[in-house]
């Protein structure tokens, strides 16, 4: 078929199968090439805005939004997600708010226990956490940050109570308003819906969100949890900087608790040692954008190793592929309390 003959509806499906390979380039030109044939329509604008936040091409991608917003405002929730991720500010909230209410309205035509229900509860509640991180954030000095953060939080606990992220949030919420037992009991909660699923179980959080619960859990002394996510991250993926930064930074306090006898006290700071000396191993091999973390990971070995002089170095093991290998010793090493 030439490409003078293409229309709008052989165009699309081309789109779609190229977003699936995730082939965006070539998805990017069918797109430009279905705009040429119809550019006020808002499907396509929408589609075209995807593909240009997945190409890195924000600006491009946010007037496309915005020209679909145009085109028809009062439905399809998803391009006023896309222009609350491509926006800043009371802007980003003023997006996320219409799509909610969007959202809301098409909840409200379905049968609450439907698979659809299901997943605009917790879409709607994703989206609300994004409004409320917003205010915690970017917004944080506006004077209503603090009503909206309860604002928000309290509405997606209603729409989706077994959003584990939605408890984590208000941890942080609480812990910014120095309400130390209530963030606790939000962690507990967060959990609780999670932490004895299965792997691949679609409650388990992804590993960001994990690493971010981690520094939570350590801001709130709460070791022992910290300890079983840190565990769950390890069996996962064990080749990523901040896992064994965490795993060290958990070891490092549990040995500053002046309560603990002297011989426990030293064996987690050479357990929060030799984690923390793979951190920067990993990090030397595949990198890291948290150069305060590097620094950080620095700062800590040289505290210990003033309390807790290092023995002989060993040579340091390297795959031949530039990884650095890890044994069972020393996943079993990692975990010993």
């Amino acid at each position: 078929m030439a490409s003078s003959n293409y229309t709008v509806e052989d165009l699309i499906p081309r789109i779609q199968q190229n977003i699936d390979s995730m082939e965006y380039p070539m998805a990017y030109a069918f797109c430009n090439k279905a705009l040429e044939l119809e550019p006020q329509n808002p499907d396509l604008l929408e589609v075209t805005g995807q593909v240009e936040m997945e190409l890195e091409k924000f600006a491009e991608a946010r007037q496309h939004m915005l020209d679909a917003i145009h085109q028809k405002p009062d439905s399809g929730y998803s391009k006023y997600m896309y222009l609350g991720q491509l926006s800043i500010e009371k802007e980003a909230i003023e997006a996320f708010e219409k799509g909610v209410n969007i959202m809301v309205d098409e909840r409200r035509k379905l049968a609450n226990d439907s698979e659809e229900a299901r997943d605009l509860s917790s879409k709607i509640a994703s989206a609300l956490c994004s409004m409320t991180e917003i205010y915690l954030t970017d917004c944080c000095f506006e004077p209503e940050a603090e009503q909206k953060c309860e604002e928000y939080l309290l509405q997606a606990q209603q729409t989706d109570p077994e959003n584990s992220e939605v408890y984590q949030l208000l941890a942080s919420v609480r812990l910014s308003q120095t309400r130390n037992e209530d963030a606790q009991a939000a962690l507990q909660k967060s959990m609780e819906l999670w932490v004895n699923k299965e792997h691949g179980d679609p409650a388990i959080p992804i590993y960001d969100s994990r690493l971010a619960l981690v520094r939570l859990l350590l801001e709130l002394n709460m070791h022992e949890h910290a300890f079983t996510v840190l565990e769950g991250l390890q069996k996962e993926n064990d080749q990523v900087v901040d896992l064994w930064y965490l795993y060290g930074w958990t070891y490092f306090c549990l040995g500053e608790v002046e309560s603990r006898p002297a011989d426990e006290r030293q064996g987690h700071w050479e357990d929060a040692r030799d984690c923390l000396e793979t951190a920067v191993k990993l990090y030397q091999v595949i990198g890291s954008d948290d150069e305060a973390m590097l620094e950080h990971a620095h700062e800590l070995i040289t505290t210990i190793n003033q309390v807790v002089p290092p023995s002989a170095p060993e040579e340091e093991e390297v795959g031949g592929d530039g990884e650095v290998d890890f044994d069972d010793d020393d996943d079993d090493d990692a975990m010993e309390m």
